[in-house]
């Protein structure tokens, strides 16, 4: 699988920012920017595990994998570039708001705790 997921990657620049969510039970690789998980698979459409027809980029709302009610599927880089600089809570939404705000709350919480448990450590190490 990850000799598949390292093709699918070849000769494509990922974003800086973007956060590598790969999951080996998918069909391709994934990266996750800005509440979006972008699925990015192999350039040639014959190596593609949903068909030769399937894009080679998908795009879905991060919070809503396996579920989403929004998503974009395109074979342009520039439209997925164009597109995740939408803010996700503007499209449409598999669940109530409250639950996507809760689980950004979750996660900057846990963020602040890694910084701090990280600034902790290294000022243990002077």
């Amino acid at each position: 699988m990850q000799n598949y997921f390292d093709d699918c990657l070849k000769n494509f620049e990922k974003p800086e920012k973007w956060e590598n969510i790969s999951y080996s039970n998918d069909a391709c690789p994934s990266f996750e920017y800005q509440g979006y998980q972008i699925f990015v698979d192999h350039p040639d459409p014959k190596e593609r595990e949903l068909g030769e027809d399937s894009t080679r980029f998908h795009i879905t709302i991060a919070l809503d994998y396996g579920d989403p009610k929004w998503f974009l599927d395109t074979n342009n880089f520039d439209e997925v570039l164009k597109e995740i600089e939408v803010p996700y809570l503007t499209r449409p939404l598999t669940y109530e708001m409250e639950y996507y705000k809760k689980e950004e709350e979750s996660r900057k919480a846990h963020e602040e705790k890694l910084k701090n448990d990280f600034n902790e450590w290294r000022d243990n190490l002077a």
